[in-house]
């Protein structure tokens, strides 16, 4: 009878086990949510594809990212408090300045110039991206990688006179500066001689049509091409940001993951981010050739005509933009940037 009795319980130990092991294995596999701007078949919903098919390649099937485009977990700030909460995941877009202005940052104009200059300063492990992950830690959200969307420009329905000159007069033409970007780059375009004025992304397309702006600044070629196609007269590339979205974590999810799949993720992601550096610049050139097929007037500008437009802007400008990211951050730029 004892023996029958340790027997039975020994079956049962080892079914318990069975099922606790199932268990494990099945918990052992994660699903994260990965939110981003951009429509499907986009550049960036082919990256962020490309990104969950990787990770879940070397994690052995254990990490599995959904995706969900086109902000349909919400605009990209509500993502963002989000993310900081632990509520989503993963998702790649800009960094909000809601919580820490100096993260203003980010949208700081002239930091590059081109894309050699974007790729040391904003890739893994270069100046600005470090300053920018120690930033956002304290909002429980981590910096996995850049996601660079290209070298901005100015985007205008009518032509414009004098596009090169720094010291032109352009106060005919009223742009639009995206409400968080009116400390950085209402003084920029009051320095480059046109009129401001702020309006959300959502209307540039009706504001630009109806004659309320003349313009807007805060996008790429390929916002032109695919947002603003129809009602830009004149593109000019004057380089003015390096837009970059960001491929952001909650610090929560990432807390969750075995170190191992912790690691997949980084190192993937910073893998992925130095791919994207390297096609940017022809994708920009590809969207550029695309406007002007389509009529547009595209003006491009020689190294020294953008150094010349980037003197103008830290010179006159920048100190209008100090209070932004502080003293601190400021005489940090000021002096990388002073050469």
């Amino acid at each position: 009878m004892v023996f029958k009795l340790r027997k039975t319980a020994a079956v049962v130990l080892a079914t318990a086990m069975t099922i606790g092991l199932s268990t494990f294995a099945v918990e052992a596999k994660t699903t994260l949510r990965l939110s981003h701007l951009s429509p499907p078949g986009s550049d960036m919903d082919n990256w962020a594809k490309d990104f969950a098919s990787r990770v879940s390649e070397a994690s052995d099937g254990r990490v599995n990212l959904r995706i969900f485009p086109a902000s349909q977990l919400g605009d990209w700030e509500e993502v963002y408090e989000q993310l900081s909460q632990g509520s989503v995941d993963l998702a790649i877009q800009s960094i909000s300045t809601k919580f820490d202005s100096r993260l203003s940052l980010t949208w700081f104009p002239y930091t590059a110039v081109d894309y050699d200059s974007a790729k040391d300063a904003w890739n893994n492990g270069g100046f600005l991206f470090n300053i920018v992950n120690d930033l956002v830690k304290p909002q429980q959200i981590q910096v996995l990688a850049p996601y660079a969307n290209g070298l901005g420009g100015l985007a205008v329905g009518n032509p414009v006179d004098d596009p090169k000159d720094p010291n032109a007069d352009h106060s005919e033409l009223k742009i639009r500066v995206w409400p968080s970007g009116v400390g950085t780059h209402k003084p920029l375009l009051e320095r480059l001689g046109y009129s401001t004025t702020t309006m959300p992304w959502a209307e540039l397309y009706t504001g630009v049509q109806t004659g309320v702006i003349d313009g807007m600044v805060g996008g790429v070629p390929e916002n032109a091409v695919r947002d603003w196609n129809g009602v830009v007269d004149t593109w000019l590339q004057i380089n003015d940001h390096f837009e970059i979205n960001w491929l952001l974590s909650s610090a929560f999810s990432m807390a969750q993951l075995p170190e191992e799949d912790a690691a997949v993720l980084n190192e993937i992601a910073a893998q992925m981010a130095t791919e994207r550096f390297n096609a940017v610049e022809e994708a920009d050139n590809r969207y550029l050739e695309e406007l002007s097929k389509n009529g547009v007037t595209v003006v491009t500008y020689s190294r020294d005509e953008i150094e010349n437009m980037a003197k103008a802007v830290r010179v006159d400008a920048w100190p209008k933009m100090k209070d932004q990211i502080g003293d601190e951050l400021y005489e940090l730029l000021e002096s990388r940037y002073s050469n």
